[in-house]
C-alpha cells in the first residue's frame, strides 16, 4: 500500500503515480492512491488509512488504533499488525530516520504518501518534535480534504510545544484548517490563539478576517484585511478579500453570510 511504486498486473511494468483522493465520502481516515502503467496505461487502486493522527506508543503506526498492551508482538485489532511488523509493512528502515523531513518530502514526490506519512509518525512517535513534520502531514491531509481531521491533529500538536513562536504557527496553520473546512468558529478561536500569544503578523491578521468573513461578521472582517494592508499594502489575498467583503449583499432568507468566500 503505497510504501513503493504499483508493478502493473497486465504487463509487470512499474506504475507511476497519478492521484491521490478520499476513498469515500463523509470520512476522513482513508484514502486512495492510483497508479497508471506507461505501457498499457491502465490503473490500479491503493486504499490507505491515514494512520495515527497524533503518534504515540500504543497506537498502531499502520491505522493509528490503540494495541491492547505494551508488548512488542502486541496485534492492532483494526488492521492486523502486530506493533514489530509496522515499520517493515511500512517500508521503514530500523529506527528513526536521519532526516525525515526530507525522506518523507521524498516519498511524498514519489506519490508514496503512507510511506512519507510513516516516516514522520515514526519520528514524532519517538518523541521527536518537529514543527515541519506536523506541517507536512497536515497539508497532506489538507491536500484530500481532510481538514477537520487535519485541525484536531494540530490540537494534539499544541501538547507538545511551549515556545510562543511555535505555538502561534501552529495555530495560524489550525485556523487555516478550520476555514478551509467551512467552521468559522474553530477558525477564530484559532487565530484568536495566536493573538493572545502576541502575533501581529501578516498570516494571523489574514486569516482572523477569513474566520470573521465566515462567521458574517464583515465590518470586522474589513476591519482585519485594512490592517493586513497597514503591514503589507501589495497583499493580493488581502485586497481580493476586501473586493469580496465590499460586493457582499444583505443575506437573503435562504443564503448564508459566508457563501460569498467560496471562490
Amino acid at each position: 500500500m503505497s510504501t513503493h511504486p504499483q508493478h502493473c498486473s497486465t504487463c509487470n511494468r512499474e506504475c507511476v503515480f497519478d492521484r491521490c483522493a478520499p476513498f469515500g465520502e463523509g470520512q476522513e481516515a482513508t484514502y486512495a492512491v492510483s497508479w497508471r502503467c506507461p505501457e498499457c496505461h491502465g490503473l490500479s487502486l491503493d486504499v490507505c488509512p491515514v494512520g495515527p493522527l497524533v503518534p504515540a506508543r500504543q497506537l498502531c503506526l499502520n491505522c493509528g488504533d490503540r494495541y491492547p498492551s505494551d508488548e512488542e508482538d502486541s496485534r492492532c485489532g483494526a488492521c492486523g499488525l502486530a506493533r514489530h511488523q509496522c515499520p517493515a509493512e511500512l517500508g521503514l528502515a530500523e529506527g528513526v530516520a536521519t532526516d525525515p523531513i526530507a525522506s518523507a518530502r521524498a516519498a511524498f514526490a514519489q506519490g508514496l504518501f503512507r510511506h512519507g506519512l510513516a516516516i514522520l509518525n515514526q519520528a514524532l512517535q519517538e518523541g521527536i518534535e518537529l514543527r515541519d513534520a506536523w506541517f507536512l502531514k497536515s497539508r497532506f491531509l489538507n491536500s484530500v480534504g481532510f481538514n477537520s481531521a487535519a485541525a484536531v491533529m494540530l490540537n494534539g500538536a499544541l501538547g507538545r510545544f511551549t515556545n510562543a513562536i511555535d505555538r502561534m504557527w501552529l495555530l495560524e496553520e489550525q485556523s487555516f484548517l478550520w476555514a478551509e473546512a467551512q467552521r468559522g468558529e474553530e477558525a477564530l478561536r484559532s487565530a484568536d490563539g495566536a493573538v493572545d500569544l502576541g502575533s501581529d503578523s501578516v498570516r494571523t491578521r489574514y486569516l482572523r478576517g477569513r474566520a470573521l468573513a465566515l462567521l458574517g461578521r464583515l465590518d470586522e472582517a474589513r476591519n482585519e484585511m485594512n490592517h493586513v494592508l497597514a503591514l503589507d499594502a501589495n497583499n493580493v489575498d488581502a485586497q481580493r478579500a476586501l473586493k469580496m467583503i465590499d460586493a457582499a449583499s444583505p443575506p437573503e432568507p435562504s443564503k448564508r453570510w459566508w457563501e460569498f468566500w467560496k471562490r
